[in-house]
């Protein structure tokens, strides 16, 4: 007793710690119970004694009716209870089997029967489906659904996607190891959020990746399904007792374990030789890719002590050799290269071609191939180890197709992915009113990938493999304490960490091939031929480890109509970066200009005779790149849930956090403040607008400005307040049919996102630890092949800037801000009987300080009327004169900020069934219209603005991930057997199931894109140009997908000149500087996706082992009609490739066998 008292007042010490506000009768981790007890009059029965016990564990709950009749059982494990009313007067009710799920408050109402309490009557009605106590949005996904649903690598979290309001491509069968969906946020959005608004939490404590890089650093815990009790989706609305996101919260509950022992031994199998061929492999003459997996693993779980102490455990270990997607494939155009690469033959080939942006202007190709430059043609006949040519000779040429075109390569090469992962699990019944929790995680895999998406984009060459490992650690302990039967409080500490190194092989370097680079690039080749290929991998090398330290607690009071939530949290988090490397890259818009390699300028001076170099772009970043971040968060939340009336509930909360910034212990955050810079220079230069941090190690130069903390920037707005209103109102019965049966619900909240380490890690490439050099276009004129970067950087050092020089700063706004989300609903729930429910509603969401990169030094219009230091004409040679401030290229001041705006607006219908006579039924149907302007908005930085970088209304359009119309149907069906057969045929048909998942999805917004090298704003990134009398509806061409693979668009309707070249308006005074373009955001819709997932199941008794003991056997058919979908065609304008569709973004069927012993 000594003992249970203290761990009273520990859970009470916390409590009082973090300074507690009220919350729910349920947490991340926890169901509650609730009901209204009446007698056979209907009238209200106060103090009626209510017991709960947990059918698996046996932990007991008692708690008394109030004095409305109204009780609640809060904080209860997820899991199935036995419950007993009982009152003096009346006989006793028993209801055994209730469910109860996790965030989830599940409600049973009785009414009592006169009579002997030593007489019992069995309740055989279930909970309710109506959701009357809550207006939050999400589902719960149970065992059922977990353990018998097609799961791609088996992992749960693409069961996330089935809900409404959610947006999500299909999932990916050949994806590489667990998929991305387990990455940063994952791959989904919910109610026009973005991916990283997305909360996982497991067992109540947070898993999130602060990071958020990719794959880069980590992602999220995934185990396996075997080892989950359930999991919870909210995806809007929820309320005060959950937040540090706008997206969804996801809250997984691991398995426990109880007075019986159970388990299971399983393995899954995968092989190529049960699989159907890519659609472009086949087409092109491939066999198809290898693909083999085995996942193997057992659980184990059962008492220790029985009514005491449970245990549950489990492993799992997941081998794939992946040759169809994740990493192992690529494809890709080229010209008809042949092996032999001399320069004759070269010449012969490409003889009369110049550069793209060179026009009729400066040398071409001679036929002999004598102005080819060394570098190319050392390039071009440079091998790897296996033999084979670093650019490929192509493995079919069709010469029907134009010359950039004619070859064709898809290569396929095994990715590798091992991943081991243990789980384990204990519940300790301390006390009656005491009860301790813990889980542990653990998971180690190594994965590499033969052909890494490049940081410059295009499809990787062979040759360049990527390697990650991925260490990840969740420790969460849990105490519950029982005050009384009306005051329950939960506190919690959890860790976890991931660690992620990568390594990117590069089998050559520049040097092997004559090229002229610093020390930093020269290791890191990148080199892009647009519309073609890409050397060099990914390119990138770093280290990312991260430690999160959490404790937080919960207390729930229940009062009269009130139920309190009232608790908090504190988050303490180590995030350092090591070992980091960036590429030295190079861009060239052709073959001809990748052949020539010649600077811009006279002939007479070794030029092109263009204004570009034919190395249209380069980019590289010397630096000094370690950071040790630490980030304190923090939040207190109030909810009270108040029984207005029986068929009333109003819910209403305010949640406070605090979002901390990431202070650098080695005081390396630096950055740039606009409104210090001097717009004009002097002459020697100077360093106004730079700034950095207190613990700035060393003196800080003149003009740079010195800040009060270690962010970086500011650091306002870290405190934040979220109030939540919503309701849930059983209707009455009326004159209009069933509306006792309905529920209508709604609410608003607002909610704040919790910003990743990504954006910030951009700070790392700005001076004086780093410098981005990044030129590109006019800027770049003077670079060659031979030489195309600037010379070796001396760090750390400041670079002043001046009216000659062309510097490239990236950094956060000082007044960056977490991003912002109102949101709002109404639905209507309908009771259908036999445990369906149908929900149908409105979803809108209104975002602002939305994260986006831009630039903040575009070129501005000069005029007689509005000289720009003195010049008043607009001229491409006068570009750099025409900026805000001098020293900088146009896309040199690179703010990353929270100034960006979303807009959702949905129709959400679903029906579900509960499941009862073997069918278990989710369909769900989501009718949306998403907007930003940071419509793509899903790179390091946020979204990125193409075009006018100071208007971002023009940027304003349909948001590249808006699937508007997606249906998604998920089923578990038990078959029926024989009632009457003898042992052998009772056995052979009885025990059958079919279960899936049936997707079918608009495509996703796409917006028309190319380089524009002679912008007269330096913008070169720009939207196209519509042709005239061309409208939104002519862009695209008709008839199926399959019959458009080569001309998805209609080329008329982008403004060309004679030789076929994109173009702009031209508005400069030199009648060669242009306009933007003016087709606007997300104007036309790729491809749809229709894919169904179905698994077939055979279950044999095994009742000989013990009781309910069966042997399963599992037929998995992802995409099993092999219904080819395609990826979305090169929106690229300028590329040869335009158009084209060149890969399919679904899996072709891949079928996996299982087979599990369950006892």
């Amino acid at each position: 007793m000594r003992i249970a008292k203290t761990f009273g007042k520990l859970s009470l010490l916390g409590l009082l710690l973090i300074l507690p506000a009220p919350m729910l009768a349920q947490t991340a981790s926890t169901g509650a119970m609730t009901g209204t007890i009446t007698d056979s009059a209907g009238a209200l029965v106060p103090e009626v004694q209510v017991a709960v016990t947990n059918e698996s564990t046996g932990e007991a709950r008692t708690v008394n009716a109030q004095a409305n009749g109204s009780y609640t059982v809060a904080l209860l494990p997820p899991g199935s209870y036995r419950v007993e009313f009982s009152k003096t007067g009346f006989k006793r009710s028993v209801k055994s089997g209730l469910q109860v799920n996790v965030t989830e408050t599940a409600r049973l109402d009785l009414q009592l029967e006169p009579g002997g309490v030593e007489e019992s009557v069995m309740i055989t009605a279930d909970a309710e489906v109506l959701q009357t106590e809550s207006s939050a949005l999400g589902r719960v996904t149970d065992r059922t659904l977990v353990s018998n649903l097609p799961l791609v690598t088996r992992n749960y979290t693409q069961i996330v996607t089935l809900s409404p309001g959610i947006a999500a491509d299909v999932t990916n069968a050949s994806e590489l190891g667990r998929g991305s969906s387990g990455e940063s946020g994952g791959n989904f959005r919910a109610h026009g959020g973005f991916g990283r608004d997305n909360n996982f939490q497991m067992n109540g404590v947070e898993i999130n990746d602060l990071q958020a890089s990719g794959f880069f650093s980590g992602g999220v815990a995934v185990p396996n399904p075997d080892a989950i009790q359930e999991f919870k989706v909210q995806t809007g609305l929820y309320d005060a007792a959950y937040g540090r996101n706008t997206g969804a919260n996801v809250n997984v509950v691991t398995r426990s374990g109880g007075n019986e022992f159970h388990g299971s031994v399983f393995e899954f199998f995968r092989n190529d030789a049960l699989n159907a061929n890519e659609f472009f492999r086949n087409r092109a003459g491939q066999k198809r890719g290898v693909l083999k997996q085995n996942q193997f693993g057992f659980t184990l779980g059962g008492p220790v002590k029985k009514d005491k102490l449970f245990f549950f455990g489990s492993y799992q270990g997941m081998r794939q050799r992946n040759c169809v997607g994740g990493g192992g494939t690529s494809s890709f155009f080229s010209p008809p290269f042949t092996s032999d690469r001399s320069r004759a033959a070269l010449g012969r080939m490409f003889a009369g071609q110049r550069g793209l942006l060179q026009g009729s202007a400066g040398p071409a190709i001679a036929a002999d191939g004598s102005n080819i430059s060394p570098q190319a043609q050392a390039l071009l006949n440079l091998k790897l180890p296996n033999g084979e040519f670093v650019i490929p000779t192509p493995q079919q040429i069709n010469p029907g197709q134009p010359f950039d075109l004619q070859g064709f390569s898809s290569f396929s090469e095994s990715a590798r992915f091992d991943e081991d992962q243990y789980l384990i699990n204990f519940d300790f019944l301390h006390t009656d009113n005491s009860k301790i929790e813990g889980r542990f995680f653990w998971a180690d895999s190594d994965q590499s990938q033969p052909f890494p998406g490049p940081n410059l984009g295009g499809p990787p060459a062979a040759g360049f493999p990527y390697l990650i490992k991925n260490e990840m650690r969740n420790l969460s302990l849990s105490h519950k304490y029982t005050f009384s039967p009306n005051l329950i409080n939960q506190a919690d500490f959890g860790f976890h960490r991931i660690h992620v190194p990568s390594i990117q092989v590069e089998p050559f370097r520049f040097a092997d091939i004559g090229v002229s680079a610093p020390s930093n690039a020269d290791p890191f080749p990148q080199i892009a031929i647009q519309g073609s290929l890409t050397l060099g991998g990914n390119g990138q090398g770093l280290e990312v480890a991260q430690n999160h330290f959490t404790f937080q607690d919960s207390m729930t009071y229940v009062h009269g109509r009130h139920t309190l939530r009232f608790g908090g949290g504190i988050t303490r988090t180590r995030l350092d970066l090591t070992n980091f490397h960036f590429i030295g890259g190079l861009i060239f818009l052709s073959w001809p200009d990748f052949l020539l390699g010649l600077p811009g300028g006279p002939v007479s001076a070794g030029g092109n005779g263009s204004p570009f170099s034919n190395v249209f772009a380069s980019v590289d970043i010397p630096g000094l790149f370690d950071r040790n971040w630490r980030i304190t968060d923090g939040n207190l939340y109030l909810q009270d849930d108040i029984k207005v009336k029986p068929s009333f509930t109003l819910n209403v909360g305010l949640r406070y956090e605090r979002m901390g910034q990431p202070a650098d212990r080695l005081g390396r955050n630096s950055g740039f403040d606009i409104s210090l810079a001097n717009p004009n220079p002097p002459t020697g230069g100077t360093l106004e607008g730079f700034v950095v941090s207190q613990n700035f190690e060393g003196a800080v130069p003149a003009g740079v400005t010195q800040l009060d903390n270690s962010f970086g920037i500011r650091g306002k707005h870290q405190n934040t307040f979220g109030p939540r209103v919503g309701f849930a109102w059983r209707l009455p019965n009326t004159a209009l049919p069933f509306t006792e049966r309905m529920a209508l619900r709604g609410g608003y909240g607002i909610y704040y996102s919790r910003g990743t380490g990504q954006p910030f890690f951009q700070l790392v490439a700005g001076p004086p630890f780093a410098v981005a050099r990044q030129l590109i276009g006019v800027p770049n004129a003077a670079a060659s092949f031979a030489s195309p970067f600037r010379p070796e950087q001396t760090l750390p050092q400041f670079t002043p800037y001046s009216p000659t020089t062309q510097l490239t700063v990236p950094f956060i706004g000082q007044d960056y801000r977490p991003p912002i989300t109102h949101q709002y609903s109404l639905n209507l729930q309908a009771d259908l009987g036999s445990g369906m429910l149908l929900e149908v509603g409105y979803v809108g969401t209104r975002g602002k300080h939305q994260i986006l990169s831009r630039s903040l030094n575009q070129a501005q219009l000069a005029s007689p009327s509005n000289p720009i230091r003195g010049v008043i004409t607009n001229t491409v040679a006068n570009i750099t004169q025409r900026v805000p401030v001098l020293g900088f290229t146009t896309t040199g001041i690179i703010a990353i900020d929270s100034v960006a705006v979303l807009r959702y607006d949905g129709l959400e219908a679903s029906l579900a069934k509960r499941l009862s006579h073997g069918l278990q039924l989710l369909a769900a149907y989501t009718f949306s219209r998403a907007y930003s302007n940071t419509p793509n908005n899903t790179g390091a930085a946020g979204g990125n603005v193409f075009g006018d970088q100071t208007n971002l209304d023009a940027n304003y359009g349909r948001s590249g991930f808006n699937r508007e119309h997606r249906l998604v149907v998920s089923y578990v069906y038990e078959l029926p057997g024989p009632r009457r057969s003898n042992g052998f045929l009772k056995q052979l048909l009885n025990g059958w199931a079919v279960a899936g998942v049936t997707v079918f999805q608009s495509g996703l917004p796409l917006s028309l894109t190319g380089t524009n090298a002679n912008n007269v704003f330096g913008i070169t990134g720009n939207r196209a140009q519509l042709a005239a009398g061309c409208t939104h509806a002519d862009l695209t061409t008709s008839g199926s997908v399959h019959s458009r693979l080569n001309n998805f668009f209609n080329p008329a309707c982008i403004a060309r000149n004679a030789a076929g070249g994109a173009v702009w308006p031209i508005i400069g005074d030199d009648r060669r500087a242009t306009d933007f373009g003016n087709s606007g955001v997300g104007i036309v819709t790729g491809p749809d996706q229709r894919n169904f997932d179905i698994a077939v199941i055979k279950r044999t008794q095994f009742g000989w082992l013990r009781e309910g003991a069966n042997l399963e056997f599992r037929a998995e058919f992802f995409n099993p009609f092999n219904t080819t979908q395609f990826a979305n065609p090169s929106t690229n304008v300028g590329a040869a490739g335009y158009g084209v569709i060149a890969a399919t973004a679904v899996n072709p069927r891949i079928i996996q066998f299982g087979l599990k012993l369950n006892f």
